[in-house]
């Protein structure tokens, strides 16, 4: 596969230009979406009293995601990616404007919620793989470092204003017209992604015109091939094998350390908040630590140390309540487990830059929705799966045992990537 690379100055301006409109068109699509989850779910919560209904809204989140990735990954690889993010913004942000007209011309109901969840989470699962797919052609290769790691910055800042900004506005303001100014945030979401150049990298002509036939192949057939073509890959492929042993392991972080910090500890519900938002920091620091130093080498052992320390971090979790530290004071812990989280978060950065990166170079346009959809798919199956797992063994297991268990077992499985030869290759 051969790019059209240009090295002069209107090139270098025109990285610039696409970095700066892709995150902002990312931030506020991500901090729309996010603010809506939080706040809606909130709205349910408030209407009914029910967990069972706010748990419905938060499976109508996930569902979508797991049904639809490679759908998504191969309408991504088949049909025009701009279009694709674009419209996806204004079809959410005409979702929510519809949902207002509806609201306060027929009230609010859970049917009209639960249908709006479900559609917007689709519409969001096109537009961030179509969206992630397209960032190899929108800057030059010596550049996706720089866009990869200010993208995770949008995704921490989102991630820690989304609840925040989501409960103060729930708090001040109507929820018919927090509809329609999320409705609205789409909409000038979707005119910043109008103008990015997403062919600034593009795919020699010829090439496109070699596989043109994949547009004639049906979805099944596309989903087949992508498959395949990710076995081929032995790099991509023994990537895609690690990625879910890894996060089912480090689920047990986000199951456990809630129940650790509430059940045996007795920490307030603030602190257990400013604990969960440490992740989001660490995640941040460590992203604008990688847009400004050089690119690291050897990624293969980048990923198998990365594994190690965060299983170094997850057995710190259990060590308070394993009867190894006795302190008596809450703000100790409060402190103990802040530092902790944001050593995790800067680590999962220092682990998914290098999976990022190494995606999206082994992987030609033509692909690279596809499998951007298989990894999404898995994650967001194994995600349920772990939190039953882990929900069943914290009934019937010390918490500190099941921590230091998924603690020894990622620091195994770091160490085995850091041995394994094909990922030397990165």
């Amino acid at each position: 596969m051969s790019y059209q690379f240009n090295t002069n100055e209107k090139t270098t301006a025109n990285d610039k230009k696409n970095i700066l409109l892709f995150l902002s068109g990312k931030f506020i699509s991500l901090l729309g979406t996010n603010i809506y989850a939080f706040a809606i779910g909130l709205y349910v919560l408030k209407l009914t009293g029910s967990a069972m209904n706010f748990s419905i809204n938060f499976i109508l989140n996930m569902v979508p995601r797991i049904l639809l990735g490679p759908v998504a990954g191969v309408i991504s690889d088949k049909f025009d990616k701009k279009k694709l993010v674009v419209y996806s913004d204004i079809l959410s942000g005409i979702l929510l404007i519809l949902l207002y007209s509806i609201s306060i011309n027929k009230g609010l109901s859970l049917t009209y919620i639960y249908i709006t969840t479900a559609l917007l989470t689709s519409l969001n699962t096109i537009f961030s793989i179509s969206f992630d797919a397209s960032i190899p052609n929108l800057v030059k290769d010596e550049n996706l470092v720089k866009i990869n790691s200010y993208r995770t910055s949008i995704t921490s800042i989102t991630n820690i204003l989304g609840p925040i900004l989501g409960g103060l506005i729930f708090g001040i303001f109507n929820i018919n017209l927090f509809i329609l100014l999320n409705g609205i945030s789409f909409i000038l979401s979707a005119i910043s992604e109008y103008f990015i150049d997403f062919n600034a990298y593009k795919v020699d002509n010829k090439k496109e015109e070699k596989d043109s036939s994949i547009e004639k192949n049906s979805i099944i057939d596309d989903l087949k091939e992508g498959f395949n073509y990710i076995k081929q890959k032995k790099i991509l492929f023994t990537l895609i094998m690690f990625t879910p042993i890894i996060n089912f392991l480090f689920i047990a972080l986000s199951i456990c350390l809630p129940f650790i910090l509430v059940n045996d500890l007795l920490l307030s519900s603030k602190l257990v908040g400013i604990v969960e938002g440490a992740f989001a920091i660490g995640m941040l620091i460590m992203s604008l630590v990688f847009s400004i130093i050089p690119e690291v080498k050897r990624k293969g052992l980048v990923i198998g140390i990365g594994t190690i320390l965060i299983g170094i971090a997850t057995f710190l979790i259990g060590v308070p309540i394993s009867g190894l530290m006795t302190v008596n004071s809450l703000l100790f812990y409060a402190i103990y487990y802040c530092s902790v989280a944001i050593i995790i978060g800067a680590i999962i950065v220092f682990i998914n830059l290098p999976i990022d990166l190494t995606v999206q170079r082994e992987t030609p346009a033509e692909y690279r929705g596809r499998v951007y959809g298989t990894l999404g798919t898995i994650s967001s199956i194994i995600t349920p799966l772990a939190c039953i797992v882990y929900g069943f063994l914290l009934d019937t297991v010390p918490s500190h045992l099941i921590v230091f268990i998924s603690g020894a077992l990622l620091a195994i499985i770091g160490l085995i990537i850091s041995a394994n030869k094909t990922l030397h290759k990165i």
